[in-house]
């Protein structure tokens, strides 16, 4: 399903993203333990030249650890739980202001599964 988006429900510091296709096949369980094992940790917290581990972390956000990068995301506002479009996280890893990871956008199957599980409540 494509959803048609505006704005209205989103703060300046989370621009909405104006479509997204929630059908769209996920790389694999959209489940945060997943998420953190298979995207998160490799791409952000423990590849070279990673943005987000230790506390040199860009923008404070530590994701090194996956209960502390679920408080940061979540808690942290940068994941809107049930609503996706609205998600900081969302935006970036659709290339809307700054995109993330920067440089080398993630591939659509593996961006469909980070907006399933926001959408679908972002359980942890």
């Amino acid at each position: 399903m494509l959803v048609a988006l505006t704005a209205s429900g989103c703060s300046d510091d989370s621009p909405c993203v104006t479509s997204l296709n929630l059908d769209c096949a996920p790389l694999y369980e959209p489940v945060y333990e997943q998420i953190f094992t298979r995207t998160i940790e490799p791409r952000c917290a423990v590849a070279d030249g990673s943005c987000h581990a230790g506390p040199a972390a860009q923008g404070g956000l530590r994701l090194d650890e996956i209960d502390l990068a679920y408080e940061n995301l979540v808690t942290g506002g940068r994941v809107l739980p049930g609503d996706a479009s609205c998600s900081l996280v969302v935006a970036r890893i659709e290339g809307q202001g700054k995109l993330m990871p920067p440089g080398r956008a993630l591939p659509e199957a593996e961006r469909c599964t980070i907006e399933q599980w926001i959408e679908n409540g972002a359980a942890r």
